[in-house]
């Protein structure tokens, strides 16, 4: 009886989680490496800064709120909805290659030990307080300022910079 019941069990759960799994379309999760081509382009702006061999891209948002065309990179991944998702972002758009870039600042972010969820959720923060009239994104370009001035956003377009040659590379600029 006892055996019965347990297997019964098994047999809910097996389902339940099947049906959860379907459900949430987990089935359709899955992530990979960065790809020879996308090391490639990240090389002139990042050097051998970031150590590409962890850095993973997911095809589901970090965030269950995250808008469609918003990418993340709060903990070394890069989190993109399916949508964008790509095999090799080298091989796509500009504007995506330049969104692709602008995560690998994250990435490097988080590989130097910034905290990039609280730095970002704290300038979230303050675009919102101030009714979105402060951009995080928004930088002045200083050539001599150290690149580590400026916020996580602004290092983060400031390598789409870089890597549209609109300024000189100062990430690697000793």
């Amino acid at each position: 009886m006892i055996k019965a019941l347990q297997q019964a069990l098994r047999q809910i759960n097996n389902w339940f989680i099947a049906n959860l799994i379907v459900h949430l379309k987990m089935n359709q999760f899955h992530y990979r490496g960065l790809s020879s081509g996308e090391i490639e382009i990240a090389r002139p702006v990042f050097g051998d800064l970031i150590d590409y061999a962890q850095v993973k891209v997911f095809n589901i948002p970090y965030l269950p709120w995250q808008p469609v065309n918003i990418f993340m990179a709060p903990n070394g991944n890069l989190f993109v909805h399916q949508k964008y998702f790509s095999a090799d972002y080298s091989k796509c758009s500009a504007p995506l290659q330049g969104i692709f870039i602008h995560e690998l600042a994250h990435v490097l972010q988080f590989q130097q030990q910034v905290h990039v969820i609280f730095k970002g959720a704290m300038l979230q923060l303050g675009y919102y307080l101030s009714f979105k009239t402060y951009d995080p994104y928004q930088y002045q370009f200083e050539p001599d300022k150290a690149f580590s001035s400026y916020n996580i956003e602004q290092q983060g377009d400031i390598a789409r910079d870089i890597f549209f040659k609109k300024i000189p590379n100062i990430i690697l600029k000793k």
